[in-house]
């Protein structure tokens, strides 16, 4: 939504208004390169519903992963004295992500259904394609989200919130194994890709597990307190392993994003935002370990006991607190890295700021979730040491993120609406048949518009007259 890069960085840029407007006799070479023009056919502004279906692109998720992320850090708050009030602004924030991811589901569903080859050009498409990894990222917000607030007010009736929540988990998991595992295969197979190209962008699909493995650390703590041991622990070593996938397959992606920009210098001024992407994984996997360690400080001794002959478990209970020691040092390593990613973005972003006029994209959530993330590790090594430091910094990233989330959601709710930032640059890859179906059915609505104006500026002129 990661700046996350702006789908349109890829576009072709031309100037709409150069393009001929469709006349019936047409020749089959200007039809074919008006079908594989087809994003700048559409216009500038997407009009219609219809026209937002067919440039719907995963990118907008992005939305609910910096949405969602106020509802987490809200609730990790240290200064209990104000916690009610911060719970039910996260609660508000909920309610929004909630709204807002299944409206997005909803137009996501609706574009696959309407034009089922359009999946295949996005998942073939360079960059866009990596956005596929902001759906889970978004959804894991809401399954954290519910765990919580069902926790703090005790909402369900009869159900258990956190088993709930615990349910969604799995299938956030499933999702988040589909990005990591299907996107990198079509980079290796179907994509083009080159150094000089390269953004931050590439980390999208690989932070979902990371995402979805400090979920699972908040679950796991909240399935202890319910006294549901066993099924705590297989969420615990399952969010170990999707750290691990993620954590470590993101290091290597941020030594050769680390190569492109030593070697090709900073990124394009429209995707100059995706330099605050690599606090994302150092953000999340740092708090996952750390809150997956405490876990086990208290899991593992409360299964020995539990189970008095079992030799494993008895072994688990005296190395939890070694793996709790052995995640506060990876922690501080990844929040001392998180810190050196945010300076230069900082300086980076500032800079093209003062120098360029930047135009508003989607890829402006880019800042919300990965500071976020970084806030979220801070918190987690602030009640670790009971520092006052690290809570202090905490609570000032929070704030920074919550101005940031209202910065960026007014031009997006407006570009929404003016229907300005729906760009599709995998539209443009669509086999020509496809398209020039696609195109065919703007043309007739378009035509339709048209004929509903000369229609009623008719109607009008005749009241005027009488």
């Amino acid at each position: 939504m990661s700046q996350i890069p702006s789908a349109s960085s890829t576009t072709p840029a031309e100037d709409p208004a150069e393009i001929d407007p469709p006349h019936p006799n047409i020749s089959d070479a200007l039809d074919a390169a008006l079908s594989k023009s087809l994003p700048l056919a559409f216009g500038q502004k997407a009009r219609g519903i219809r026209e937002r279906i067919i440039r719907f692109t995963p990118s907008w998720f992005s939305v609910t992963m910096g949405t969602g992320i106020q509802n987490s850090l809200l609730f990790n708050l240290p200064w209990r004295s104000t916690h009610p009030a911060f719970r039910a602004i996260g609660a508000g924030f909920l309610l929004i992500d909630m709204v807002l991811f299944i409206a997005f589901a909803a137009l996501t569903i609706a574009r696959y259904i309407m034009y089922p080859e359009i999946f295949q050009a996005m998942l073939f498409h360079d960059t866009h394609s990596l956005f596929l990894g902001t759906i889970p990222m978004g959804f894991v917000t809401i399954v954290t989200g519910i765990a919580l607030l069902g926790q703090d007010y005790n909402i369900g009736g009869g159900i258990n919130p956190v088993l709930v929540a615990s349910g969604l988990w799995w299938l956030a998991l499933a999702m988040a194994s589909f990005t990591a595992c299907v996107v990198p295969y079509a980079m290796f197979t179907r994509h083009s890709h080159s150094t000089e190209r390269l953004t931050a962008a590439w980390l999208l699909p690989i932070v979902a597990p990371i995402t979805v493995a400090a979920s699972g650390s908040t679950i796991s703590r909240l399935l202890i307190q319910h006294n549901y041991h066993s099924y705590a622990l297989t969420i615990l070593l399952t969010s170990y392993i999707m750290d691990g996938i993620g954590l470590l397959l993101a290091s290597m992606i941020m030594a050769i994003y680390f190569q492109r920009l030593a070697v090709h210098h900073l990124p394009a001024r429209d995707v100059i935002i995706s330099t605050f992407l690599p606090l994302g994984p150092c953000g999340q996997g740092g708090y996952a370990l750390v809150e997956l360690g405490r876990n086990t400080m208290t899991l593992f001794p409360l299964l020995a006991a539990a189970h008095p002959n079992n030799e494993a478990y008895a072994s688990l209970a005296s190395i939890g607190g070694a793996m709790y020691g052995a995640a506060l040092v990876s922690g501080l390593m990844l929040w001392g890295l998180g810190l050196w990613w945010l300076f230069h973005a900082v300086v980076t972003v500032s800079s093209h700021y003062v120098t360029y006029d930047i135009a508003f994209n989607m890829g402006a959530w880019g800042v919300t979730f990965p500071l976020g993330s970084l806030a979220l590790l801070t918190y987690s090594l602030g009640n670790s040491f009971d520092s006052l430091f690290f809570k202090v910094i905490a609570s000032g990233m929070t704030l920074v993120v919550f101005i940031m989330w209202w910065l960026v959601a007014i031009p997006t709710t407006r570009g929404f609406f003016s229907g300005t930032l729906f760009e599709a640059p995998c539209l443009s890859t669509l086999p020509e048949d496809h398209a020039k179906r696609i195109l065919e059915g703007q043309r007739k609505l378009r035509a339709q518009e048209k004929e509903a104006e000369l229609a009623g500026d008719g109607s009008g002129g005749g009241d005027e007259q009488v």
